[in-house]
């Protein structure tokens, strides 16, 4: 009975791995799962620690851990640890850690690597979330969605250039991400506003577009110099 109930207290299990390519926003999931994971547990007010894997492998561990006691843990770039502090750090999680929750986060490379360098360790993962890879329709259809939360609109035209930007991207063997999305948009909402015209209205277009408020994004505006 006491062992079970030092078992119980322990981070043996129940931790999370977050798999997605570089910009994929895997920091952001591992932080609103924490949200998620404090609202359903006892530990609300359980300390949240973010580190990248390379700094975590020059921190003493045990004192670390220790200090998270009852917390949550995300470990950046996973597949950066060594092989010692990723042995010293399984260990650290069967003693008792008040069910401490570790995330680990990388690409799927990044996870593949640390599977292989210490499957003990790997097996206290018992949850994997992937970030799905999505396809050109789905980012522009994001685009849309992110420019107009902005009070913008894409024109026809420019749609067609954020395909092409998309489309560069992804010819160098990797997807592009949400977070590239984004960032595509921002920009071309900073060169929009450059112009320092407001462009309710474009005449020539011959169009209607359903939201006469929304300043209109121009395929000049995606389109690098």
């Amino acid at each position: 009975e006491e062992v079970k109930r030092k078992e119980d207290k322990t981070s043996a299990t129940g931790n999370i791995l977050i798999v997605g390519e570089r910009g994929s926003g895997k920091t952001q999931l591992a932080t609103n799962l924490v949200k998620v994971l404090q609202k359903g547990s006892a530990h609300v007010n359980g300390k949240v620690g973010k580190i990248s894997a390379a700094v975590l492998n020059k921190k003493d561990i045990v004192d670390l851990i220790s200090r998270m006691n009852g917390g949550y843990l995300i470990i950046e770039k996973a597949g950066d640890l060594s092989m010692e502090t990723a042995t010293k750090l399984s260990l650290a999680m069967e003693q008792e850690t008040n069910r401490m929750v570790v995330l680990l986060e990388d690409t799927k490379a990044g996870i593949r690597e640390l599977s292989q360098m210490n499957p003990e360790f790997y097996k206290k993962f018992s949850t994997k979330v992937t970030i799905p890879l999505f396809t050109n329709d789905e980012l522009v259809n994001f685009a849309k969605s992110y420019a107009l939360e902005k009070e913008y609109e894409i024109d026809e035209m420019a749609i067609l250039a954020l395909y092409k930007r998309i489309s560069n991207i992804q010819k160098v063997e990797r997807a592009t991400t949400l977070t590239e999305v984004k960032e595509i948009v921002d920009e071309a909402i900073e060169h929009a506003n450059k112009g320092g015209l407001k462009r309710k209205f474009v005449k020539g277009f011959g169009r209607k577009r359903a939201d006469e408020d929304k300043e209109l994004l121009l395929e000049i505006d995606f389109e690098r110099d």
